[in-house]
């Protein structure tokens, strides 16, 4: 029996995980950063001169890349640019898998990718067109090279880590972190072993070549004339070391209560004290692996705390495969301690997993009642940047099309979810064109805009005014409530002057 479970574990994980990551794929809308990261793979697909469109905007090209290559497959662009995240997610949890096998045990290898699946956090953000599923499973498998580097410092493992820690930093800023980490590991080390300086020294070399490999991919981006606006960017959401330490405090408690607060509503209290207990443990007992994995863990936890001036709880993910990892671990080793009590221990475990269970559920069948955090809730589900109404807009378009006449959309907005979730649908049709405005009056559209109405069929959409339209030219065709949330999109028609 045990045998055939054994057999039947991974081909069941495999298809949970991709039901889980790809069934209603589409039943969370485009929103706002998913419209600008799909157009612009679009773009990059259809122009050769602009592979490099993302550093427009400071932001990394290989997720950029991944996604054009995936639109010439997959007919859906936002489909296609999810799948990268749907791809990435199943890296990491292989990745964690290996990680967790090296550093423990199979069981709790097996027991970390059982919560990887079910957790809301990794769930959602594996179904999501953004750069930060990609980041993680990079950094997993940056993390797994560099245990076996201390263990066995050998050159094809030094090769293999800096190509890992580099795709990271041309994935997002916060690949470097992985680099930043590399001597962390060093807690790993026997430093009773014989021969252990000749060891240090071949570990630091091939070290220095995992670096240097590393950012010979990153600087690499520096052949792009815009290069010098990723650190402009990063400075939207960070602070530079002056301003830290003027006043090393400002966003501290703020922002170590909001990543707390993200972590225990994703993957419920329960959880998080048994993930405490595993910290505590082993800090107690001076476990040198838990110590290894809290490092990777609260190493960027503090500098996010310090640092960033603006948080998601995406930024959470890429070191939120270790925090699962020790929860695993103690998890495995609660279930030891209790091993007489085994059937007490399973129901507790279950009841334990109900809650974030629960809330992945509610994700893959109706997002808008799901329990996630606010600021989360508020970008992808209930409020201007989330995208209910794209879809039924377009397809009003296409229907409208049919008729032969030219068809003209003006949009409140220039860069975002307005224009782009449009235009990524209509990419090559000459037929319809979209253009943005911004500012927009709620009294009076842009002149251009009613000016078209005379001699084609046009409309214009509102996403983010939600005061009452008053403008003479727009007949209201359609209103979309945002999820659960108080906004609404609003479709209108554009009448002539002289009706």
């Amino acid at each position: 029996m045990k045998n055939k479970l054994k057999i039947l574990f991974w081909p069941a994980i495999v298809i949970l995980y991709f039901v889980s990551r790809t069934v209603n794929l589409k039943i969370i809308p485009i929103f706002t950063d998913e419209a600008i990261y799909t157009y612009w793979a679009q773009i990059a697909l259809n122009d050769p001169a602009n592979r490099f469109i993302s550093l427009e905007d400071g932001k990394q090209p290989l997720f950029i890349w991944l996604a054009a290559i995936a639109q010439k497959f997959v007919a859906d662009p936002l489909v296609a640019s999810r799948l990268i995240s749907v791809f990435a997610g199943f890296g990491s949890l292989i990745g964690i898998y290996l990680l967790a096998k090296e550093l423990f045990s199979e069981r709790v290898a097996k027991l970390a990718i059982i919560l990887y699946i079910i957790l809301p956090l990794t769930l959602l953000y594996d179904r999501l067109a953004l750069f930060d599923s990609l980041l993680t499973m990079f950094g997993i498998y940056s993390t797994y090279l560099t245990v076996k580097m201390i263990k066995d410092p050998r050159l094809d493992i030094a090769l293999l880590n800096g190509f890992a820690i580099g795709s990271a930093m041309i994935t997002k800023s916060s690949g470097n972190f992985f680099l930043y980490l590399l001597p962390f590991s060093l807690v790993l080390a026997n430093f009773k072993e014989p021969k252990l300086a000749k060891k240090f020294i071949k570990w630091f070399a091939f070290s220095l070549i995992t670096f240097l490999i590393s950012q010979t991919i990153f600087n690499a981006l520096r052949l792009a004339p815009l290069f010098y606006i990723i650190s402009r960017k990063n400075l939207e959401f960070i602070r530079s070391y002056s301003e830290v330490l003027k006043n090393p405090f400002e966003f501290f408690i703020s922002n170590f209560e909001a990543i707390v607060g993200w972590i225990i509503t994703y993957i419920g209290l329960p959880l998080f004290i048994i993930f405490t207990i595993g910290a505590t443990y082993g800090i107690v007992r001076r476990n040198s692996k838990i110590i290894y994995l809290l490092f990777l863990i609260f190493v960027p936890f503090m500098v996010e705390i310090f640092f960033n001036k603006v948080l998601y709880a995406r930024f959470v993910l890429f070191y939120f495969p270790y925090l699962i990892i020790v929860t695993a671990l103690a998890l495995s080793q609660i279930g030891d301690y209790f091993k007489k009590y085994q059937k007490i221990y399973l129901i507790s475990i279950l009841l334990t997993l109900l809650i974030p269970f629960v809330t992945s559920f509610k994700l893959l069948t109706n997002p808008p009642s799901a329990n996630i955090p606010k600021n989360d809730s508020f970008q992808y589900l209930n409020a201007w940047p989330a995208g209910y109404g794209v879809d039924e807009t377009i397809q009003f378009l296409k229907k409208e099309k049919q008729n032969g006449r030219r068809i003209y959309v003006g949009t409140e907005g220039t860069f975002g979810l307005l224009p782009f979730a449009l235009k990524i649908y209509f990419f090559k049709d000459n037929d319809i064109q979209i253009d943005g405005y911004w500012p927009v009056s709620s009294n009076e559209i842009p002149r251009q805009v009613v000016d078209s109405a005379k001699t084609q069929r046009t409309f214009f959409i509102f996403n983010e005014t939600q005061k009452e339209i008053i403008d003479p030219h727009l007949k209201l065709i359609a209103k979309y409530q945002k999820g659960s949330g108080n906004s609404f999109m609003r479709l209108y028609e554009v009448l002539p002057p002289n009706e």
